[in-house]
């Protein structure tokens, strides 16, 4: 009997997985929040308020029954990105529309993301560059960065590696000034204060990244590269 029961529910299982399925991005959802996120341009009055915290949107997407969105509504809409967003969505390719019976249907899709001043800047035809250009800050970011010997043995322990990759991300305002300083590796973070007063200290100003001639804000990876034996650092 249980054998029974258990035949006819994976069948049943089946038959509803098989008649209905739901309506999905055109490719990954990461990817689709990236498009989103490159092309929005949010107010700076208005990104100034969503600035230092985690900004949870949440948006319903009303799809027809060729995938199209048709209308976005963002619920509790603080910072009025609603009108921001949906021309966007509608340049964006269609979604695979939920097919009910073998039959396209209309139908809701609900996408969340996060903005914050690490994932919102743009992509940018004219990257973002020190004000001294790139060799000689980089000599200055290792000048003015340092080990002390108690640190020197912890990250000489890794006998396996032939370097250590100390890597941070910032911002670079539309000013030329950096801000929103994070270490890409969590494990680094230790070094996060002491690599945002090097790279401070080897530029205080930045050519900022365009757009059509335009400045924009953009996001810059630098990684300072050590040796295991550290006889390359000035130190």
């Amino acid at each position: 009997m249980k054998n029974t029961l258990l035949l006819l529910f994976v069948i049943f299982t089946s038959f509803i997985s098989f008649a209905q399925n739901k309506a999905t991005p055109p490719y990954e959802p990461t990817q689709y929040v990236q498009n989103i996120l490159q092309e929005l341009d949010i107010p700076d009055v208005t990104f100034d308020k969503m600035r230092g915290k985690d900004n949870i949107i949440q948006i319903k997407l009303f799809l027809n029954d060729k995938g199209e969105v048709t209308k976005a509504t963002i619920p509790n809409d603080d910072f009025e990105l609603e009108g921001l967003i949906f021309p966007i969505l509608k340049q964006l390719p269609n979604f695979n529309p939920a097919v009910v019976d073998g039959t396209a249907k209309a139908s809701l899709y609900n996408l969340s993301f996060i903005i914050n001043e690490y994932n919102y800047y743009k992509t940018v035809r004219q990257k973002a560059t020190p004000i001294n250009g790139m060799e000689k800050f980089g000599e200055k970011v290792r000048n003015n960065f340092y080990i002390t010997d108690q640190e020197r043995g912890y990250l000489s322990l890794a006998k396996t590696k032939t370097k250590i990759d100390i890597a941070v991300d910032f911002i670079i305002e539309k000013d030329g000034s950096v801000s929103s300083f994070r270490m890409v590796d969590p494990e680094m973070e230790y070094f996060n204060k002491r690599m945002m007063q090097a790279v401070k200290r080897a530029s205080k100003k930045w050519i900022p990244g365009t757009i059509n001639g335009s400045p924009v804000r953009t996001k810059f990876i630098y990684t300072l590269s050590l040796s295991t034996d550290f006889h390359s650092l000035n130190i």
